[in-house]
């Protein structure tokens, strides 16, 4: 797994920082250094609440992911509280494959054993929220 830190050379001149990105066990690992120019098998992002941003992840990324061949597309959208996984189809589309508001997520579509504890994040962000800034 890779924090936002790792970029995407999705096509010549274009990349992208995803929020997470995944490669999974079995998979060649990213580079130390440099862009990494093959997909990975997830990305996900985290909507932002500005509808600039809302566009991006929602309409471009999905686009531009799909290109690039990344076979998972997962959004977290904090303001509904959803995780919405899709799936790139044979046609080169994504196909909505899983959405979660609540709960444990216990089978996630292309991840076999991974569990994803939704009221755990939504009330980490919480917590997250209610905190003082630091001085």
């Amino acid at each position: 797994m890779a924090g936002s830190e790792l970029k995407y050379l999705l096509r010549k001149g274009s990349g992208r920082k995803p929020d997470v990105s995944m490669v999974l066990p079995g998979q060649r690992p990213p580079p130390r250094r440099g862009p990494m120019r093959r997909p990975p098998d997830v990305m996900i992002e985290v909507v932002s609440p500005r509808p600039r941003d809302v566009h991006l992840d929602r309409i471009e990324k999905l686009r531009e992911y799909a290109a690039f061949g990344v076979r998972w597309y997962w959004l977290l959208d904090p303001a509904t509280r959803m995780l919405e996984i899709y799936e790139l189809g044979p046609d080169g589309r994504y196909v909505w494959a899983q959405a979660a508001a609540g709960g444990r997520v216990d089978a996630v579509p292309g991840c076999d054993g991974l569990v994803v504890d939704l009221d755990e994040l939504w009330g980490e962000l919480d917590r997250l929220g209610d905190e003082e800034p630091a001085e």
